[in-house]
């Protein structure tokens, strides 16, 4: 019997991966990530100059692109298709945050539709345009939602809590729809993880910087009791999203993957 190459498992050469928001953050690190296991990556994010700026550190590709824009999203998903040869791996990273949480009293009608035009209906047009390019090359593909644990630990507010949630299961009903072609769909869930600049505090259970964030006494409580002890790194996001688009995942499909520390043991 063949031994197994177990490094053939995760190479991801000659995959095309498209990862929205990867101007920063989380989006950053998968990008990277994905570029070291060999995948070409279009890095796309409505910060053009940060898309180049990740683009040019994995020798990559970038472009501008508003996922709440649904012509825009499909002429995105098909000019990496058509550039760069296919779309095997889409990431839907793209996602808002600051500023839309707190009491249900306060939160606007504007400050609702913006966070769902961009965490869900974002979602949503990403996954239907790239499943067209994926179901029409025949090759079947991996699509990676970005939720949260706070899609079940709620308490940043109504919409961001709830934009989350729905990503966990518009992951779990694509991938029942999408797994006869041959496509997984996946939906990792970051725990805390350290998006600013510098380094994280070196202590656990130091409170993070004033940043306006509704949860951040919660947080910084929550960081003191964590199971790891610490802030994760946008890499560690990374590495887990290798996974889920590399073989090594051929057999998963419809999880929600919580990469957070042992924040949902809390």
């Amino acid at each position: 019997m063949t031994t197994p190459d177990p490094s053939a498992w995760i190479d991801l050469t000659g995959k095309v991966a498209h990862v929205t928001g990867g101007a920063k953050g989380i989006g950053r690190g998968i990008s990277r990530a994905l570029a070291a296991a060999g995948a070409t990556v279009m890095v796309s994010d409505v910060n053009l100059e940060g898309a180049q700026a990740t683009a040019n550190e994995i020798d990559g590709h970038a472009m501008t692109l508003d996922v709440s824009d649904r012509a825009a999203v499909d002429e995105a998903m098909q000019k990496t298709a058509d550039s760069l040869g296919g779309l095997d791996v889409l990431v839907n990273n793209a996602g808002v945050y600051l500023e839309f949480g707190g009491p249900v009293r306060d939160i606007t009608d504007d400050m609702w539709r913006t966070l769902w035009s961009v965490n869900v209906d974002g979602v949503f047009y990403c996954c239907r345009a790239a499943a067209d390019i994926m179901i029409n090359h025949g090759n079947g593909g991996r699509i990676i939602n970005v939720s949260s644990t706070q899609a079940v630990t709620p308490g940043v507010g109504v919409t961001y809590d709830g934009s989350k949630a729905a990503v966990a299961q518009i992951t779990k009903a694509l991938a029942l729809e999408l797994a006869p072609h041959n496509i997984n769909v996946n939906a990792l869930a970051p725990g805390p993880t350290w998006v600013n600049e510098g380094p994280p505090p070196a202590t656990a259970g130091n409170p993070p910087p004033p940043s306006g964030e509704p949860l951040a006494d919660t947080v910084a409580d929550r960081i003191a009791r964590l199971p790891k002890g610490h802030w994760g790194d946008p890499m560690e996001q990374g590495k887990a999203v290798v996974f889920l688009a590399s073989s090594m995942s051929d057999f998963v499909t419809g999880i929600y993957l919580p990469v957070d520390g042992g924040w949902l043991t809390l």
